[in-house]
């Protein structure tokens, strides 16, 4: 009883819905989060749009390290604020006064420049250009260095990690049910080593692993494989315009297509600075963490693609799948394995997140937009709508079957349950810490 009253006190610390105020009663009045968002922006262009250098990156990748970026951020901010909540790496001493702007543009410089240095003259310009919009003086010389040891500190802490391992990848025996190349890329797993990288909150990446997909004989099976068959061919007579609209739109580089999401809605709601950068924290932490969940059980099951088992749907030995050998998927399978699926663990993930940074999923007028497919926005009345929309539009897309989305969206929610019953990024008074020492 005491572990479950201890689980739930900190579930509500992490929360910070208090009487209308995203924090709580004690928190300081901040300036608003502008510096965070502008610095988020930042990080979605060197580590997406410029990008990390090959043979590494894709969005399980990227995701890694955009939450070393958002820690940095949130360690300098929350120091600087007085530690009102838990430090994911460092609590620093900061000077009375330390400008907190400085210390995010500082921060996040650093780490990018440790994971991208070939950009390390564009960041050097944007981060001189963001420093020459405050004040010279004491707070502002305190805020750079604020930022300079949360970003030593995190880059300290995930040194080693796995993130930039090897790529090397063997294929299986063509069997049915084993991971085969796809068309029209025929390639290798994309980072296939994410599987191997260190957790921020899991124990490992095996903590949350599904159970192994439908047996090849079962009803199960058959159902998921004639569902993404009819819905997802590429002249699917079934699948209506927006299911349509709904698979391309979710094609996007996830991270960036939530980051953006989330920055656009801070700043509807005109967030503060230490919100801003507790919620970037929260929702990419999770978000890397699912990753790297989902990667690990995308290699121990190492289960075929739609576009692989429905070429070869009569060599599964069940009789109520019929094969077709020119069938392709309305959007282009990604290449890796298939289960479980990548958008229902990281999309889950990152609106379970939100459910729980606001402590509220009903009538949150979330919006979100896509870089492919047009300029339409998709509007939500849930977080979590979001998230499962994301999970169909694999199936209306013909890249995943609904089996492989339920799983991932499992796991996705077990890590953010995971991340909330650990306290992490949560008030310190309400998980352990001296509530007279750190309350203001």
């Amino acid at each position: 009883m005491l572990k479950k009253l201890q689980s739930m006190i900190c579930v509500l610390a992490l929360v910070g819905l208090v009487g209308g105020d995203f924090v709580g009663a004690n928190h300081e009045a901040w300036a608003d989060g502008a510096m965070a968002r502008t610095w988020n922006q930042i990080a979605s262009d060197a580590l997406v749009n410029v990008g990390i250098p090959a043979p590494h990156g894709g969005p399980a990748h990227v995701g890694v390290n955009w939450a070393i970026v958002q820690i940095a951020v949130y360690d300098a901010v929350n120091s600087i604020d007085g530690g009102h909540f838990e430090p994911y790496t460092i609590l620093i001493d900061a000077p009375t006064g330390a400008s907190a702007d400085a210390a995010v543009a500082q921060a996040t410089h650093d780490v990018l420049v440790s994971i991208v240095p070939g950009q390390q003259a564009a960041l050097d310009a944007q981060l001189a250009s963001s420093l020459a919009t405050l004040p010279d003086g004491q707070a502002k010389t305190d805020g750079i260095a604020v930022g300079q040891q949360a970003a030593a500190a995190i880059l300290a802490n995930r040194a080693g990690d796995g993130r930039f391992g090897s790529v090397a990848y063997t294929f299986g025996p063509p069997d049915p049910g084993v991971y085969q190349p796809t068309p029209p890329l025929f390639g290798s797993p994309t980072v296939p080593y994410v599987k191997d990288i260190r957790p921020f909150t899991m124990s490992s990446g095996a903590e949350f692993r599904p159970e192994p997909p439908p047996a090849l004989t079962s009803q199960k099976w058959a159902h998921a494989y004639n569902e993404v068959k009819s819905l997802g061919d590429l002249n699917s007579t079934v699948r209506t315009a927006e299911q349509s609209e709904i698979a391309l739109f979710w094609t996007e580089n996830g991270p960036r297509q939530w980051n953006r999401a989330i920055r656009n809605y801070a700043a509807q709601l005109n967030l503060d600075l230490i919100d801003t950068a507790r919620l970037f924290a929260l929702a990419n932490t999770a978000m890397a963490d699912a990753s790297i969940g989902c990667s690990d059980g995308k290699a121990a099951y190492n289960f075929w693609r739609p576009i692989t088992a429905i070429r070869n749907g009569d060599t599964d030995g069940n009789s109520r799948t019929v094969g077709d050998p020119a069938w392709t998927p309305w959007v282009t399978t990604p290449t890796h394995q298939e289960y479980p699926a990548n958008h229902g663990c990281l999309s889950t993930a990152a609106s379970e997140a939100l459910k729980t940074f606001f402590h509220d999923d009903r009538d949150v007028d979330f919006s979100m937009d896509s870089t492919v497919g047009g300029t339409i926005v998709h509007h939500f009345d849930r977080f979590t709508d979001a998230g499962a929309q994301a999970g169909e539009a694999r199936i209306f897309g013909g890249i995943h079957y609904d089996f492989s989305v339920r799983a991932g969206q499992k796991l996705g929610k077990q890590v953010v349950k995971s991340l909330k019953d650990q306290c992490f990024f949560s008030r310190v008074d309400d998980c352990g810490g001296d509530s007279d020492e750190n309350s203001k």
